[in-house]
């Protein structure tokens, strides 16, 4: 019973996200050829913590790259690591797509201590020394408005770079200094 209403909340959410103009274009697991997770768990909705990552890969600038990277990305999770599924929320394309992994309301594995209060945004690249674009920049802050606006995050939300609560560079420093202006960034968090 409680599955068939979060499997209800979850179409009626996404629904609303599909008309809510404050959300970005999300690219669906299956749009991108996700595999099926092995196991859930979720998260307890609103969430307190939006975490700023990046693949430290290469750039994509296309659906077909980014879907490319985000297959091999869960492989990688999934069958070396032997994870469940894809550790990240959501992945950001140069291409200004947003490309849905755990999503809103599974449990990632993208920052150790945090992957039960968090959602995990990864933006596509290398962005310690190369400039991320600004529309992946945007597009991570709108997908957080999104989630805001659409109960999935707490109105009160804490961005946090990944580095802040962990011993990595990520989401490199690039990033790092953009989204510390954006509102939602704490600098203790």
């Amino acid at each position: 019973m409680i599955l068939k209403g979060l499997i209800f909340l979850l179409i009626l959410n996404l629904s609303r996200a599909a008309e809510n103009s404050s959300c970005p274009n999300i690219i669906s697991r299956s749009e991108w050829g996700a595999r099926e997770p092995k196991k859930i768990n979720y998260l307890i909705i609103p969430v307190l913590n939006v975490i700023i990552h990046h693949t430290v890969t290469e750039q994509c600038n296309t659906i077909a790259d980014c879907s490319s990277i985000a297959r091999s990305i869960q492989s990688s999770q999934m069958d070396n690591l032997g994870w469940d599924d894809i550790g990240i929320s959501f992945l950001i394309g140069s291409d200004g797509n947003v490309y849905e992994g755990s999503g809103w309301y599974q449990e990632g594995a993208h920052t150790y201590g945090y992957n039960k209060k968090s959602i995990g945004v990864f933006l596509v690249g290398s962005f310690q020394d190369q400039e991320p674009s600004q529309q992946m920049i945007d597009t991570a802050h709108k997908l957080i408005r999104c989630g805001k606006s659409l109960g999935f995050l707490r109105r009160s939300v804490r961005v946090i770079a990944a580095r802040q609560v962990s011993s990595t560079l990520s989401p490199g420093q690039k990033v790092f200094n953009k989204i510390r202006n954006w509102p939602e960034w704490v600098s203790n968090p």
